[in-house]
């Protein structure tokens, strides 16, 4: 996919705007995911060779280090990335145990 691609489909998941650093190829071909806040890993992305990183909040330095590393890096937000968890947990006790739950998604920016 292209930067593009990946920024409708990341404004589409979350519901808000993702910024994008860094300057990878083109083409997107490989993408690693941590939610929350998991932006000093991103060494470790391009320790696997990976086209992308995506996670929750940036740091002051990634936008440098991304392009240094010609890996995109994308914020999607701290609170967006990390609910997709919650809810998967949600669902799994439902399925597993029977238990009714509710998920309270009280918006936040970060």
């Amino acid at each position: 996919m292209t930067t593009l691609e990946l920024r409708e489909r990341v404004r589409a998941c979350t519901g808000r705007e993702p910024l994008l650093r860094g300057a990878g190829p083109e083409r997107i071909g490989s993408i690693g995911i941590v939610s929350g806040s998991a932006a000093d890993t991103l060494n470790e992305a391009v320790a696997a060779g990976l086209d992308a990183f995506l996670t929750g909040e940036p740091r002051e330095h990634i936008t440098a280090e991304a392009a240094e590393h010609r890996v995109h890096f994308v914020a999607a937000g701290h609170h967006a990335t990390e609910t997709f968890g919650v809810r998967a947990l949600g669902e799994l006790l439902v399925d597993r145990f029977g238990v009714q739950h509710t998920f309270f998604d009280q918006q936040n920016p970060v």
